[in-house]
């Protein structure tokens, strides 16, 4: 399984395939690729190189590669989540970047790989990326001014607080604790709290969480847990979130929203003691969907909330909406995953109990068939025993496929034991060659001489080798028309000897090349319906070559034929030999 799969699952990467948003995934220090969606690909466009093995520098065109490096180095080194990070490419013509990372941790604790999503910033975004710049230019000056130092100390709290945050919220790529750490968000304010509120799929509000940083308040608030849930009509929390799409900021009869929110005398009660400044509610979106709201509560005698609080209070909504949307998408993909695992050993149970099931009826009916072709049973005409010759031909034909069926459940489940062994590569061919030579005969097809070196010598089981170069063989002479051509040897290429099989046949379509190794796929299917089998020979094939650390592949053009080869390692004596 690759490294792709192995994170991302079948099911998981055919998603991410669909997103708008760019995402690659890469390995290692170096950065090597290991998996690009279609948007990332087009974003890259075709001046970069996006083959799976490749250093993700290869990707780009010199577009702020250094400091896209840098970044991912970083990342890389601290295990830090770097979010909407702009990449600047030097050219005022193209588009700048931003980029965010995720580093995802090997058993060690270690970061092993990373999660990267790009996506080019919209013009008013770059508008207001350069007034930021100039506006942190213009408070540099000021800085410098001995009666801005009160503002520096204040903005420099304030970074540091919403740095410290947004580690915090990314600290676990699990949903649970996503969400308990959106419930320990509060506005750096004394006596500040805070009431998170969920909107769930169909629509319902459910308050989350109530945090007070005051444990006698708190208390207070835990009492209200199970009784005090958002209504519609609210002033602040998810029912002000629905009815507005940015901010909304109660400073003025505080206590009259409170008590039209309370919705009975005892929570009224509650909330006064606990006490309530201003309210400042920002939704919480993923991907422009409302998912919940935060509302942050001052202090009872604190002063109204600023421009600069409801900023900061977007930035830390708009981190944990980002914390929050990476955990779901985490944990969707482990759901996938398990449900995809799930079904499958659903499915090698189902075959292998149906295939055991099936047996024993099926060699009854040969015995019975035999039986009656013998005269046991009374005199048989002739016609009566082309009949039985016939009913013993399908149910042998049955046989063959039920063992085909567990075979791939055997080799699908890794119960098939491996004699691996020094084996004459000369030698398996000969032994393929000679069960499937009278059907070479039969369909008079052109067949000269096995094109392999004696000295050849492979790693391999050999029953299992021969049933493979078998398997190619039978397929080779089933597509080819006769007076057609089938050609068969072996080389010795480095560490490794590669059978060959080629044939003059019907060929195969280019986009079934990787599909016909999926089990229950067949290469006529669709054109002259199903010659024998149920498409599993090639699975199991290329399952058991992968099982001996081989691998199977396959050439081919349509209407010309097609070139299977079987690579296996090669004797480390035969190597030593040259």
């Amino acid at each position: 399984m690759s490294d792709a799969e192995s994170i991302l699952g079948g099911l998981f990467q055919r998603h991410m395939e669909q997103l708008t948003a760019a995402f690659a995934v890469t390995r290692g220090a170096d950065h090597t690729l290991i998996y690009a969606n279609a948007a990332f690909r087009l974003m890259v466009g075709s001046a970069g190189v996006t083959t799976p093995g490749r250093p993700l520098v290869q990707a780009f065109a010199g577009h702020g590669i250094g400091e896209l490096t840098d970044v991912l180095d970083g990342v890389f080194r601290t295990a830090v989540v770097v979010r909407d990070h702009r990449i600047d490419p030097g050219d005022a013509g193209t588009p700048a970047w931003c980029c965010s990372v995720w580093p995802e941790m090997n058993r060690d604790g270690r970061p092993e790989h990373l999660l990267i999503e790009l996506r080019e910033t919209a013009p008013a975004e770059r508008t207001m990326v350069l007034q930021r710049q100039v506006a942190e230019q213009m408070l540099m000056s000021a800085l410098r001014e001995r009666d801005a130092a009160d503002s520096a100390e204040e903005a420099n709290r304030r970074a540091t607080y919403l740095a410290a945050e947004g580690r915090r919220l990314a600290e676990s790529l699990d949903e649970q604790d996503t969400l308990n750490a959106l419930t320990r968000l509060a506005l750096p304010r004394r006596g500040a709290w805070c009431v998170v509120d969920i909107i769930e799929a169909e629509g319902k509000m459910r308050r989350l969480a109530m945090i007070h940083p005051d444990p006698e308040k708190q208390a207070l608030l835990r009492t209200l847990e199970t009784r005090w849930s958002p209504e519609p009509g609210d002033a602040f929390g998810a029912p002000a979130a629905l009815r507005h799409l940015g901010p909304t900021i109660i400073d003025d009869e505080i206590d009259a929203a409170l008590a039209a929110a309370a919705h009975d005398a005892e929570t009224l009660k509650v909330l006064r003691q606990v006490g309530a400044g201003s309210l400042l509610t920002v939704p919480l979106a993923i991907r422009d969907q409302l998912v919940g709201a935060i509302t942050f509560v001052s202090g009872q005698r604190d002063h109204a909330y600023t421009e600069q609080d409801v900023k900061l209070a977007e930035d830390l909504t708009i981190r944990s909406a980002m914390a929050l949307y990476s955990a779901r998408l985490h944990g969707e993909a482990l759901a996938l995953k398990a449900r995809a695992e799930e079904a499958s050993r659903a499915k090698t149970a189902f075959l292998g109990t149906m295939s055991h099931e099936l047996r024993t009826p099926l060699n009854a009916i040969g015995g019975y068939v035999d039986l009656l072709d013998m005269g046991l049973r009374g005199p048989v005409t002739d016609a009566q025993h082309v009949d039985l010759g016939r009913i013993r031909s399908n149910q042998q034909h049955l046989m063959g496929l039920i063992t085909d069926v567990l075979n791939l459940v055997r080799v699908g489940s890794g119960r098939v034991l491996y004699g691996i062994a020094d084996v004459p590569a000369f030698e398996i061919l000969e032994a393929a060659v000679a069960m499937v030579e009278p059907l070479i005969l039969q369909k008079t097809i052109i067949y000269d001489v096995i094109e392999c070196d004696i000295s050849i010598v492979a790693r391999a089981d050999r029953d299992k080798a021969v049933q493979i170069i078998v398997n190619l063989l039978s397929n080779a002479i089933k597509f080819t028309n006769p007076g057609g051509r089938v050609d068969i040897g072996c080389t010795a290429v480095g560490d490794s000897v590669r059978f060959h099989v080629a044939d003059t046949g019907i060929g195969i379509p280019g986009d079934k090349l990787e599909v016909i190794f999926e089990p229950f796929v067949q290469v006529k299917e669709g054109l002259a319906g199903r010659d024998g089998g149920v498409g599993l020979g090639l699975a199991i094939s290329r399952d058991l070559a992968r099982a001996m650390h081989g691998d199977l592949v396959v050439e081919s053009v349509l209407g010309e034929g097609s070139r299977f080869t079987l690579v296996l390692p090669r004797a480390e004596s035969a190597q030593t030999q040259e």
